[in-house]
Order: C-alpha cells, then structure tokens, then sequence
C-alpha cells in the first residue's frame, strides 16, 4: 500500500497520516474509529496529528479494526518516526555547539577527510569513534589515559581517537580468530618464525604474514595512521577476550617497523592483563618500555654478541653483512641499532 512506500522514503511522515490513509481506504471516519476502539474523538484526532505517541495498547486496537494490518506495522513505523524526530532535535542542538573549536580539538580534518559531510555530522560522527554521548563525557572517560604521554606535550584526544580508530580496524584487517584460543607457550614456540618472516625486506608482504600468523595464535593485529600529535609507536589491549596489539605506522624504515612490532609482543609475554592498555610511545625507554625494548632487541640480536660487535669504533658494510648474517638477520636491524646506540651517525649505512 502507498503507506508502506511513505514508510521506506521518509519517516518524518507522522503515524497518523497513514493510518488516515488506511481509514479513508477502508472508509471509516475518525468518529467511527473512536467507537469501535471505545476512544475518545479527541485522543484519536492527537494521535492522527502526531500530537500523541501511538502507544502498545493503541496499535494492537487499531488492529483489530484495520485487520489487514498488524499492530506491529504501526509500532515500527512509530518507533522509526520517534527516532527520526529525536535526530533532527539533536542535530538542531548540535548545530548550536562551538563546531569550530571541537573540529580542531578533535581533528575532523584528519578523520573525516574524504567524507562530504557537515561540521555537526562530523560531530556525531566522533561521539560514536569515542564511544559516548556527549563531549561533556570525554574527561571522564578519557582523562586518565596517556598521563606520561601528555606530560611530553601530546594530547589525550589525539591518542583517545588513535586507540578508537585502531579498534574500528580490528575486524577489517584480522581473520575472524573466536574459535582460537591465544595461549602464551605458543607464541613463545612461535617466536623464530615471526624473526623468519622479519627476513623479508617487503614490509607490507612480511607483516600480512605476520597478521596471519598473530591470527593463528589467537592475536589481532592492527595498524593504523597516527593522529597529529600523538606520538604513539603502538598499544597493546585487548578485544573480544583476546590480545590485540596497535601500530601506528610511525616508523622509517622496514626494521623500526619489526622492532615496534617486537616491542608489543614483549610487552605481550612480559606485562599482558586482559584489564590493562599498554601504551607505547616515541622515546619512552623507562620501567615497562625499558623491558619491552630490551626484549625487542634481544629478540632480533643475541645481548652477549651485540655488546662486543658494538665496541668497535668504526664499522665497514661488509663487516655489518656478516654480523648480521651470523645473527639471522636483515643487515639493516644492525644499521639501526648501532644508530641508536650512536656507535655510528644517523645518515650511515642507511643504503644497506
């Protein structure tokens, strides 16, 4: 019926304009319903306006009169108008926020760029990445996280999105893993055959495979683009009762990329609580970080034989190849590490 149609294309069309419709088909006047629903004239003239909610009691009457209709078409279509009505309300509400000063605070440029949509639906658009309400809400729920992060003059809303939008991910870029059940000993069984997969200097080829294999062991793997301001190499939390572990993307080279992916894992098997978000930033080498680091580096290099490689006072290519070779590993996690250990400068050895 045309009702069903007004249904589909606007639900701002009141309930009660198509019940007036389905009257005037079956033809009985508004007088008449109110005697056959025992109502009064008036309560039916406010709900055919709109005036009043069509309630339970209501429908499963009309029901009964407009037979070919069950009370469940009209409790539907009330339900969707009430909701399209609550919508607008917000929007108009919104519409009267600083917009200006929440886009820049919580970067809507970077988030929602691309996307052909309004300031206020941007502002909705945000409240559901952060999962709350209203902005009012965001101290509360967010105020805690990241304390050392912003000390170093980062910006709680700038993780806060970051972490948001790495969980949006999980799903996309993961297999689907409840049927697996993430357990420690595995991933300690497992550990050579991620260094076996950090050997393919074809980063985006090597960390599918490793996607695929964190899968296999009942562990997401995200990575997602940083967020202006937010500093963060990578998280580590937990989704759906399993590991999830975050990158960021903010690295320069196919081995910084292994060494933060090395850090979660060590973060992983040293400090994993289903309760807790580990929080990994830029130049963070204290308490946690310090381990995760330590453990990153041992996993790529043995300690013992990097500490001796490392007192040389000048180092050739040929020289690094071959240590590199000895460890298993892609000459250029050598270059990086001598580089932050500043045994050699920045701009050396980079080409290998």
């Amino acid at each position: 019926m045309k009702g069903c149609d007004m249904m589909r294309e606007n639900f701002l069309v009141p309930t009660g304009s198509i019940i007036k419709e389905y009257l005037e088909e079956y033809g009985i006047t508004q007088k008449e319903l109110a005697e056959r629903i025992n109502s009064s004239e008036k309560h039916i003239s406010n709900v055919l306006k709109g005036n009043n909610r069509l309630t339970e009691e209501f429908a499963l009457k009309l029901e009964k009169v407009l037979t070919n209709v069950p009370a469940s078409y009209w409790l539907n279509y009330e339900a969707k108008y009430r909701e399209q009505l609550a919508r607008e309300e917000e929007l108009v509400r919104i519409q009267n926020w600083n917009l200006g000063e929440l886009a820049k605070r919580f970067r809507f440029k970077e988030v929602f760029r691309g996307l052909d949509i309004s300031l206020a639906e941007q502002a909705i658009g945000m409240l559901k990445l952060l999962k709350i309400s209203d902005y009012g809400s965001f101290e509360s729920v967010y105020g805690k996280v990241a304390v050392d992060f912003m000390e170093d003059g980062g910006e709680k809303e700038a993780i806060a999105i970051w972490l948001n939008m790495c969980e949006a991910e999980i799903e996309i870029q993961n297999d689907e893993i409840d049927g697996v059940t993430y357990k420690e000993a595995n991933l300690k069984q497992s550990l050579e055959k991620f260094k076996l997969l950090a050997c393919n200097n074809k980063t985006d080829s090597s960390i599918n495979s490793c996607r695929k294999l964190c899968n296999k062991l009942g562990i997401y793997l995200v990575f997602c683009e940083p967020i202006t301001n937010s500093k963060v190499r990578g998280a580590l939390t937990s989704y759906k009762g399993h590991p999830a572990i975050y990158l960021s993307g903010r690295f320069k080279s196919h081995a910084h990329t292994w060494f933060a992916l090395a850090h979660e894992i060590g973060h992983l098997l040293l400090h994993y609580s289903k309760a807790d978000l580990i929080l990994s930033y830029e130049e963070d080498d204290v308490g946690k970080e310090q381990q995760a680091n330590q453990f990153a580096r041992d996993f790529f290099v043995n300690a013992t034989q990097y500490t001796e490689f490392s007192k040389k006072t000048k180092y050739t290519a040929d020289e690094i190849r071959k240590f590199a070779k000895e460890q298993r590993i892609l000459p250029e996690f050598i270059v990086a590490m001598l580089q932050h250990d500043k045994k050699i400068e920045y701009n050396q050895f980079n080409y290998i």
